[in-house]
């Protein structure tokens, strides 16, 4: 997935953090993390499945980017 599409993906979550959305990324059809904005901020919340982590960030960038070595690590294994 592109950082674009990732930025994308995350405004759109933060556009609408007055309802509970939240994104999941799955391999094999399996989760393998799920993405939020924290209602009613703008904080992303990154929740890594396999080592049980949650990230937070207040940049829609820095998110993107981890979000993109993520998907990287998780795509290689």
């Amino acid at each position: 997935m592109s950082k674009e599409s990732l930025i994308k993906t995350l405004e759109t979550l933060c556009q609408y953090n007055h309802v509970e959305i939240t994104h999941t990324f799955s391999s094999n059809e399996q989760p393998i993390m799920t993405v939020r904005c924290i209602k009613h901020t703008r904080t992303i919340e990154i929740t890594n499945h396999k080592n049980n982590t949650v990230k937070l960030f207040d940049n829609i960038e820095e998110s993107a980017e981890a979000l993109q070595l993520l998907i990287n690590i998780n795509t290689i294994v």
